[in-house]
């Protein structure tokens, strides 16, 4: 062969090894980020992020690429990643439509929905792909506010233009359950998971629904299913637990329970589980029941029945005085829980802006979740900057934490020391 043919060939050979060593890394940042348009279409947002991330090791540059990772962290629930990949993309582009209207939709999401209500309504009348974008924030936003009959007329006003969405059929099931509809909670999320099986919190919430409902069986046929993607969960173990003990398979449920809380031996629900096993076994292990469930009383102080069953266990070991005051700390509890119940499932759907029903929110909180207590606090004062109990309230909050200056400055809003 003539030895300008062979010379040919060789270049042609290193222009394609050249070209296909350029070309290759295009093509697969491409395929990932198709590969994630897809699973956020379909409301995966965490085989989106693992796609996006992937994406950006060559598209590092790119203004898609982060406001999706944006959009699918928000999906995912992670507010702080969410806010990154958000502010990434505005140092690529500055400030754009698109960018504020992803920063709206994580203002929706996050409850702070007042804002952005009627811009994200316009959006959503003004392009069809807007829609589920902003129903799906503002049905999260109004949940995580308790303004469940507004959170209802989007959901349902999403299913009635796509009525096998399974993002929208989750949160409607979310909104019915938090209002206390837990039957027709429990029809939606089934409908979800016959849609797409692969939705493990659909899942998750489901067997919770049907263990509120008593459907034990199923129960634990979704928590078994959900456990082989979640091996050694003690959240997953306490629940399990409960449905072998409500079906007759107490030793299931003290093998389950004993190996969970070997390797989580504080867990709370796991202590509360064992401890009811003990109490209830034939015969009953008092002792051992005593000491599980006074573990889990003070492992998890605002869970009612923990202290109920430590109060039994205490009566029926002959300790009466003990077992009258875990008792009356029991009630105290419940009467607490139902209270808040009350509040979260009617008052504010019914009375979402009323700054009464805020402050009460804070308070009851304070002594379990004293963090959510104070934004319940600060929304008291912002929708009523004069509510002086907010106020003091606020500075007691905050005298604990050790920031003086913030705590003085509502003491004065509260007028303290005038």
């Amino acid at each position: 062969m003539p030895r300008r043919f062979v010379t040919r060939r060789r270049v042609l050979a290193a222009v394609a090894v050249i070209a296909l060593a350029v070309g290759a890394p295009q093509l697969w940042a491409w395929h990932q980020l198709r590969t994630a348009r897809a699973a956020l279409g379909a409301y995966h947002p965490d085989e989106a992020r693992t796609a996006l991330a992937a994406c950006a090791r060559v598209w590092w540059r790119s203004p898609e690429v982060h406001l999706l990772s944006a959009r699918a962290a928000r999906q995912a629930g992670d507010a702080d990643a969410a806010g990154r990949s958000l502010r990434d993309c505005q140092r690529l582009t500055g400030a754009t439509d698109d960018t504020a209207f992803e920063w709206a939709l994580g203002q929706a999401a996050a409850g702070n929905v007042r804002e952005v209500e009627p811009y994200l309504q316009k959006r959503a009348d003004a392009a069809a792909s807007a829609g589920p974008l902003v129903w799906e924030a503002l049905t999260q936003g109004y949940l995580r506010v308790y303004r469940t009959l507004d959170a209802m007329a989007v959901a349902n006003h999403w299913l009635q233009r796509d009525p096998d969405n399974v993002r929208a059929l989750e949160l409607r099931g979310q909104v019915y359950v938090t209002g206390k509809g837990v039957v027709r909670g429990t029809e939606d999320y089934r409908r979800a998971l016959e849609l797409d099986p692969t939705r493990r919190d659909t899942r998750w919430r489901l067997a919770g629904s049907l263990i509120d409902l008593g459907g034990y069986d199923e129960a634990a046929g979704h928590l078994e299913a959900y456990a082989k993607g979640a091996p050694g969960d003690p959240d997953v173990a306490a629940r399990l637990a409960r449905c072998y003990v409500m079906t007759k398979r107490g030793a299931d449920a003290r093998r389950l329970l004993d190996a969970a809380l070997a390797a989580h031996p504080d867990h709370a629900l796991c202590l509360r589980a064992r401890g009811q096993v003990a109490l209830t076994g034939e015969p009953p292990d008092l002792a051992g029941a005593e000491e599980f469930l006074r573990r889990a009383a003070a492992a998890a102080p605002d869970d009612y029945q923990a202290a109920w069953s430590y109060s039994e266990a205490l009566r029926q070991r002959g300790k009466t005085a003990e077992a009258k005051v875990e008792l009356a700390r029991a009630e105290g509890v419940r009467d607490r829980l139902e209270r808040l119940g009350e509040l979260r499932s009617r008052k504010l759907a019914e009375q979402p802006l009323d700054p009464a029903l805020h402050y009460e929110m804070g308070v009851l909180l304070t002594a379990s979740h004293p963090d959510v207590a104070a934004q319940w606090l600060a929304s008291a004062v912002q929708l009523d900057p004069g509510h002086r109990p907010a106020h003091a309230a606020l500075a007691e909050l905050y005298a604990r934490k050790g920031d003086a200056a913030r705590a003085a400055e509502h003491r004065r809003a509260a007028g303290e020391g005038r």
